[in-house]
């Protein structure tokens, strides 16, 4: 095996590993990447002896660290990042000046949830203790506890 064969699959391989950790997920391109470096070191090995297959190993070593810490490095420049922030909240609950006693209009059927409206809003609901409430049912708030609105026939 010639000398260009032997560096196109030290660096195919390190290319493939690269492009699994970025963008192929499921490790069958960073299994053949790591193979095809592994195959081109052997072939040195092989065909130019120990001294060379050792130089190549650390080589293709150093090429991989290297291809993987640059591209750790650089990620953030890439178009196929996120660079909005995120500026949702988890578990925070606008009760939307709902009272326990205010009456609404079911306007899916709760079984236990769905959705209902209360002036002029629609939200989702909960029927008290899991009761099955078909749909365009007078309801009234009867809970607002735990993120949830609790409401029962009116």
């Amino acid at each position: 095996m010639n000398l260009f064969t032997i560096i196109l699959l030290i660096f195919s391989g390190t290319v493939l590993v690269v492009l699994e950790i970025f963008l192929l997920p499921g490790m069958i391109a960073g299994v053949v990447g790591a193979g095809l470096s592994m195959w081109g070191v052997y072939e040195t090995f092989v065909n130019y002896g120990a001294n060379w297959g050792w130089i190549a190993l650390i080589i293709a070593v150093l090429l991989n660290f290297t291809a993987i810490w640059l591209a750790f490095k650089n990620i953030h420049r890439s178009k196929l990042t996120m660079k909005a922030d995120i500026n949702g909240r988890m578990n925070e609950f606008d009760d939307y000046g709902l009272v326990v006693g205010e009456t609404g209009l079911t306007i899916s059927d709760l079984r236990p949830e769905g959705k209902a409206m209360f002036g002029g809003k629609i939200l989702s609901v909960w029927s008290y203790e899991g009761v099955f409430l078909s749909s365009n049912t007078s309801i009234k708030i009867v809970n607002i506890s735990d993120n949830k609105i609790f409401v029962q026939k009116d």
